[in-house]
């Protein structure tokens, strides 16, 4: 695991010199996504952000049977790295299926806020986007309204996952019933 290990932001800027793009992907479950972008994009390094250590090790699995070179994970809370990098690091991030908190007595500890949106505004690259699904209503809902809150920094589009892996959690939520809501926020010019 060590060699796919992100120490954090130093080792970060270092390694950022060897690639065309970096790729984020905060809360990566069990990789699905995450090997589907590295995969996908082998001219990226894909950042991958999870502290459950299940989620870490099929990633891991994932990583050596198709032999992916292109992933490091930082397994602690990717707030810490994220306010320590300078602006302008990322061209995308990805969030599938952010813990949606469904009581609402715990709402407030939802991801999707204005002052997070703010943060990911500033490490994202010019016209940089961060894709966003959720299979709770109504926290695509709060979502909405969370962007709109945060219109100066991004444009806030409906989009469908077509395209996109779905994921063990996606599939789930789709075999209850319910469907998946998809955001794309692509920065605006700074």
């Amino acid at each position: 695991m060590e060699h796919h290990h992100l120490s954090g932001a130093d080792e970060l800027l270092e390694l950022k010199q060897g690639f065309e793009k970096i790729i984020l992907e905060i809360g990566f479950g069990n990789g699905e996504n995450t090997a589907f972008l590295a995969a996908e994009n082998p001219n990226a390094l894909v950042v991958a952000s999870e502290v459950y250590l299940s989620g870490i090790g099929s990633l891991l699995n994932s990583i050596a049977q198709n032999s992916l070179n292109n992933i490091k994970i930082y397994d602690d809370d990717v707030r810490e790295l994220l306010l320590k990098l300078p602006n302008e690091i990322f061209d995308e991030i990805y969030i599938i299926c952010p813990d949606p908190w469904p009581k609402a007595r715990h709402h407030k500890r939802r991801l999707i806020k204005h002052d997070f949106l703010k943060v990911l505004a500033n490490v994202l690259r010019q016209e940089g986007t961060v894709y966003i699904s959720t299979d709770w209503e109504n926290y695509a809902e709060s979502i909405e309204e969370e962007a709109e809150k945060s219109k100066e920094s991004f444009l806030l589009k409906k989009i469908s996952n077509e395209g996109m892996p779905i994921t063990r959690f996606q599939q789930r939520a789709k075999n209850e019933g319910r469907s998946i809501h998809t955001f794309l926020l692509t920065v605006l010019k700074k």
